[in-house]
């Protein structure tokens, strides 16, 4: 019974330790493409509706600790390309830091790896926003995310 009892805890243990893990770097380097994208209202996901277009958005991960994001907006037969956004980018636990130096990060996401082999890039928001007006409290606490999936 005892035997039955620790080999059932370390079990435990063992799983809780390997859901812990960290990123690692071959875990996010990469040229990914947006898949879907939308917000949390409450515990209930809403998805975007994008076009083709838009789905163009796309990150290239660089091993050598650059990242470059093109942002595409507009419709089908009218997109626009915005100038390349180019920053280094950091692990920070189970985060993606994208940066220009130390002090100025530009987005900082929570990554989730997903068994479909895609990721989930989701809004890291550390402390709550507290704002007098509801509707700019609601807008800046609100969770975004991306689904990106690995363009060969």
């Amino acid at each position: 019974m005892m035997k039955i009892f620790l080999s059932s805890v370390s079990i435990v243990i063992c799983s809780s330790l390997v859901s812990a893990q960290k990123l690692k770097k071959e875990d996010v380097v990469g040229f990914w493409k947006l898949k879907e994208s939308g917000f949390y209202e409450g515990k209930k996901k809403v998805v975007k509706d994008f076009d083709q277009c838009r789905l163009m958005r796309n990150y290239a991960i660089r091993e050598d600790g650059f990242a470059i994001y093109n942002y595409v907006e507009g419709s089908v037969g009218n997109c626009t390309i915005s100038e390349p956004r180019l920053s280094f980018w950091r692990l920070a636990e189970n985060r993606i830091q994208f940066y220009i130096d130390e002090k100025n990060i530009l987005e900082e996401v929570v990554v989730t790896l997903n068994q479909d082999k895609t990721m989930t890039f989701s809004s890291y928001i550390p402390e709550p926003v507290k704002d007098k007006d509801a509707m700019v409290e609601k807008m800046l606490n609100t969770i975004h995310y991306d689904i990106v999936e690995a363009a060969y």
